[in-house]
C-alpha cells in the first residue's frame, strides 16, 4: 500500500508550526530595535565632538553596514566606541537613560562601559575603533 505524501500527523502539525513562526515574528524589533529612542545621526560619517556630552554615552548612527555605535565621551576629547548591537542575538540596542536595552530578548548593557547588566547576553559590547580629528568623531573601521 502506498503512503500518502502528507501523513495525518504532519497535517496536524502545520497549524502548530504556523503559530510558532508567527510568535517568533512578533519578537522582531520595530524601527530597527530602537523603539522610541532614536540615535544621533552622523552627517558625512562624523559627529561634532561638542554634540557628545562629557562623561556619558550616546548612540550614534554612522550609516553603512552595522551603523549604530555607542560613543562614550570621557573628559576633553577622550572618546571610546562600542557596538550598538546586542551580543546575544545581534539586535539593535536602544538607549534608556544610563543603559542600553535590547528590545528582542531583554538584555541590558551599561551605556558608559558596554558591560552586560542583565542577560541573556553574557559578552560585553565589543569596542569599535573611533578617532577624534578636527573636533569631529569618526569611525576608523
Amino acid at each position: 500500500m502506498d503512503r500518502p505524501c502528507l501523513s495525518r500527523r504532519r497535517a496536524l502539525m502545520l497549524p502548530v508550526s504556523a503559530a510558532g513562526v508567527t510568535a517568533v515574528a512578533g519578537c522582531a524589533p520595530e524601527d530597527e530595535g530602537f523603539g522610541n529612542g532614536t540615535p544621533v545621526r552622523a552627517a558625512d560619517g562624523a559627529i561634532p565632538l561638542a554634540d557628545l556630552p562629557e562623561n556619558t554615552g550616546t548612540l550614534v548612527n554612522f550609516g553603512g553596514d552595522h551603523p549604530f555605535v555607542l560613543l562614550v565621551r570621557g573628559s576633553g576629547d577622550e572618546v571610546t566606541g562600542y557596538s550598538g548591537y546586542c551580543t546575544h542575538n545581534g539586535c539593535a540596542l536602544r538607549e534608556v537613560e544610563t543603559e542600553l536595552d535590547c528590545p528582542c530578548h531583554g538584555s541590558r548593557f551599561d551605556a558608559t562601559t558596554g558591560e552586560v547588566l542583565v542577560g541573556p547576553a553574557t559578552i560585553h559590547l565589543p569596542e569599535v575603533p573611533v578617532v577624534v580629528e578636527d573636533g569631529h568623531v569618526r569611525r576608523t573601521d
